[in-house]
């Protein structure tokens, strides 16, 4: 059995309450996203208690469990996702991606014990009525999420660079002049962005970008 977490006081509370239990565990430090899953892969067959926020990797970026299920679970490992999160939109997407059940990590050892036991010993222990609930509201949730990234994924990379400078604050003249066009051909550029997310001004665009999120996202830009 592995662990796979962070945080190295609940880590360590766990390890020590299912060795008492007779299910030692196995503390995996996630260093990257690919060391997690070739340790899990090394394991397999196993249970792997999985959290879904791990850290950074070297590099600085995050390393997230939630995109770990799908290849830890198609190494031949059982997965129970242990987290603080909540909502159960995330918790289905978990289940979407092959968890076999997601609990919180505010679960008595009590609790815990019994469930991991099961799980290890092959058992379903999510009933289809709760699983079915968890895979409508990923659905839903994803739903939501694409309706409202629609118009910003209607952007061309140029226009999606114009809104992003713009949130900046910086003038059509200063983006004009680093992206080496002229102003009226950045100013026909923000009118494109008004028009296709609907509203009528630099700050109506960049506020409604703030509140969808879509300004993190930068893994969503349309390829050229």
């Amino acid at each position: 059995m592995l662990l796979v977490d962070d945080h190295s006081l609940f880590a360590q509370a766990l390890q020590l309450g299912l060795a008492a239990a007779g299910l030692p565990a196995d503390r995996v430090l996630p260093s990257s996203s690919a060391a997690v899953v070739a340790a899990c892969a090394a394991a397999a067959p196993a249970t792997v208690l999985l959290d879904l926020r791990l850290g950074f990797d070297p590099d600085g970026e995050p390393i997230d469990g939630l995109d770990l299920v799908g290849p830890v679970t198609a190494a031949g490992c059982r997965v129970v996702v242990v987290t603080g999160e909540v909502g159960d939109d995330v918790w289905g997407t978990a289940v979407e991606r092959g968890a076999v059940t997601v609990v919180a990590k505010e679960t008595a050892l009590d609790d815990l014990v019994p469930l991991v036991r099961a799980v290890h010993a092959g058992e379903r222990v999510l009933g289809e009525g709760r699983r079915q609930d968890l895979l409508a509201a990923a659905r839903r949730a994803r739903a939501d999420e694409d309706a409202r990234l629609a118009p910003f994924r209607s952007l061309t990379p140029r226009e999606d660079e114009v809104l992003r400078c713009m949130a900046e604050g910086l003038p059509a003249a200063t983006i004009a002049s680093t992206a080496h066009v002229s102003e009226a051909t950045v100013r026909t550029q923000i009118r494109a962005v008004l028009s296709k997310l609907q509203v009528s001004s630099q700050l109506q665009a960049v506020a409604l970008a703030r509140q969808a999120g879509w300004l993190d996202r930068r893994s969503d830009l349309p390829v050229s």
